[in-house]
């Protein structure tokens, strides 16, 4: 199919230069626009193809560079979230809570965010707060 449609091509595009030669003009202004139109139009498509596009790796590398980095909560967190962790987890467990529905389920969102937040110090003493307010825990 393609070997045809190049041939009828070549073919239409021979008889456009014959017509051309017959009628005696010099160009055929149509067809130096059309193939100037199919410049410009295949600029712009190889343009696109070739825009550098950010792998998800880059994205990634880019946001986290643009993050503050906090130290400090990293290296106290190295040394001291598993005490904390272990502290609140028996504090604020829902088990403690059986028989008032509005603590026990309390309870459980903040346990489940202490279980996400093992090895983050500043997040867990947030935790500790919350519990101290909305459990009337004594720590």
């Amino acid at each position: 199919m393609n070997d045809t449609l190049i041939k009828d091509s070549i073919k239409v595009a021979g008889q456009a230069i014959s017509k051309t030669a017959e009628t005696g003009e010099q160009t055929n202004w149509w067809m130096w626009l059309a193939i100037a139109e199919i410049g410009i139009i295949a600029f712009f498509i190889l343009k696109e193809q070739l825009k550098l596009k950010d792998t998800e790796k880059q994205r990634f590398k880019n946001e986290s560079l643009k993050q503050d980095i906090d130290f400090g909560n990293i290296i106290n967190s190295s040394f001291n979230s598993i005490q904390l962790y272990d502290e609140l987890k028996v504090k604020c467990h829902p088990d403690r809570f059986p028989t008032d529905k509005e603590k026990n389920t309390i309870a459980e969102n903040i346990f489940q965010e202490i279980s996400k937040n093992k090895n983050n110090v500043k997040r867990l003493l947030e935790l500790k707060e919350e519990a101290k307010q909305k459990l009337n825990i004594n720590f």
